[in-house]
């Protein structure tokens, strides 16, 4: 899958279904019952998607995680 981000187009590989369900488990865990945000779970999982969507993360991409974050987490395509 190609994405555009304002550091120009990358392809990234496609979430698939158990990947998804793995990303939002961690995002649970990251957020406490009061709202408060880990930092160091939400590094963490900056860090997942980062060695997900690339083959070599950190030669290609380590300044751009929070670009390709924000595109897996847009709005679901499930159908209503």
């Amino acid at each position: 899958m190609k994405i555009k981000t304002s550091h120009g187009e990358f392809n990234i590989r496609e979430m698939k279904f158990p990947d998804r369900r793995k990303l939002h488990r961690m995002e649970i865990q990251t957020v406490a019952t009061d709202g408060d945000v880990n930092q160091e779970k939400f590094f963490d999982i900056l860090e997942w998607v980062r060695e997900y969507a690339f083959k070599d993360s950190e030669k290609e991409l380590g300044h751009l995680d929070d670009n390709v974050y924000q595109h897996y987490k847009g709005p679901s395509k499930k159908k209503t």
